[in-house]
């Protein structure tokens, strides 16, 4: 998987268009958000789309089931994807984010902070957060 040649143009209007879509199970959740990016920006998805989920509890039976955990799950769709883990200290923007706050989420950085959705909007949280980092070759 590799990003477009215009994948910044491409990253900031995804943000931009999506700033205040509400977060929903299966269709809006921190899943298919960094999935959405990352299409917008390389033309590939990242999550098979064998998997569905539509409220809480399947989510977690399809993490479960796929990786056992959030972390496991983008661990082995990012493998799959030949999209290597790097050093979080060198996060920057693009790059796909396992971090925590109350939970494990998955986000993307925008090179200052890690970006997911909520139901309020895009959540901002700090890279401090982060616990493992991938990097789309581009």
């Amino acid at each position: 998987m590799k990003k477009l040649q215009d994948w910044d143009v491409r990253y900031r209007k995804f943000v931009q268009k999506n700033k205040n879509k509400p977060f929903v199970w299966g269709d809006w959740d921190c899943c298919r958000f960094v999935d959405g990016l990352v299409k917008e920006i390389t033309g590939e998805h990242l999550i098979p789309e064998t998997l569905d989920w539509t409220d809480e509890v399947t989510a977690n039976k399809t993490i479960k089931d796929y990786g056992k955990t959030l972390y496991g799950a983008i661990k082995k769709a990012t493998k799959a994807k030949g999209i290597m883990p790097i050093d979080k200290m060198y996060m920057t923007k693009g790059d796909i984010v396992v971090y925590k706050q109350k939970t494990k989420l998955v986000g993307i950085c925008d090179g200052f902070n890690i970006l997911s959705p909520t139901d309020d909007g895009i959540n901002v949280a700090s890279n401090d957060l982060a616990i493992k980092v991938w990097r789309i070759d581009g």
